[in-house]
């Protein structure tokens, strides 16, 4: 994965506009479907130095990173700001993605099953202590489509199954137990499960 950082030093005419700078910002999480994580942070340091504005962007490759570059929301805010007379300096670093936890730690589970497809699919909903939302689940043999609101990163605990994730179609995943894939907010995904399949599903904000 990768995370691009970049800092915003605003002119006095960038100042009167931060807030609409901010909200365009936190905007692009919806407007670019492959952002995996998107911050915004507004400086409160007072020293000469400090810059006013910080961004982190964090996408799946160095190839999405240029696509992130080119997207026609992204040049259309650089623009924007460009027109507001704003300095700006980046940061991009490649980052290993976090190795999934085999145990939770002080969480609250629902004890209501989550019931899909005549009970060929179950899941418990899990919150982590903060405030992180789970469901761990079974998946019996069988062809399945699942639509997303929030990303989702799916661990295959056990078993294993094809994925084919909407707008890749033709790109079939093949996932086995120690695994996972990752689908962006509202999305869907085909999947076929070959064998009974312990799974983990991490929805993204």
């Amino acid at each position: 994965m990768v995370k691009h950082l970049v800092f915003f030093k605003l002119s006095e005419e960038g100042m009167e506009q931060q807030d609409l700078i901010v909200e365009k910002l936190n905007n692009l999480k919806e407007e670019i479907d492959f952002v995996r994580a998107l911050e915004v942070g507004v400086n409160f340091a007072e020293e000469e130095r400090a810059f006013d504005i910080a961004l982190t962007v964090i996408v799946d490759s160095k190839e999405a990173l240029q696509d992130y570059a080119s997207h026609e929301k992204h040049v259309e805010f650089v623009t924007f700001v460009k027109s507001l007379d704003t300095h700006t300096k980046v940061v991009d670093y490649e980052i290993e993605k976090e190795q999934p936890s085999k145990e939770f730690g002080n969480a609250s589970i629902i004890k209501k099953a989550n019931i899909y497809f005549e009970g060929n699919v179950t899941s418990r909903t899990v919150y982590e202590s903060n405030g992180e939302r789970k469901t761990l689940g079974i998946m019996m043999p069988g062809s399945y489509t699942f639509s997303t609101d929030d990303a989702e990163h799916m661990e295959i605990i056990a078993g294993n199954v094809e994925v084919e994730i909407k707008g890749e179609e033709g790109n079939v995943e093949y996932i086995k137990g120690g695994e996972y894939f990752e689908v962006p907010a509202n999305s869907s995904f085909d999947i076929k499960v070959n064998e009974p399949t312990d799974y983990c599903c991490t929805y993204i904000k």
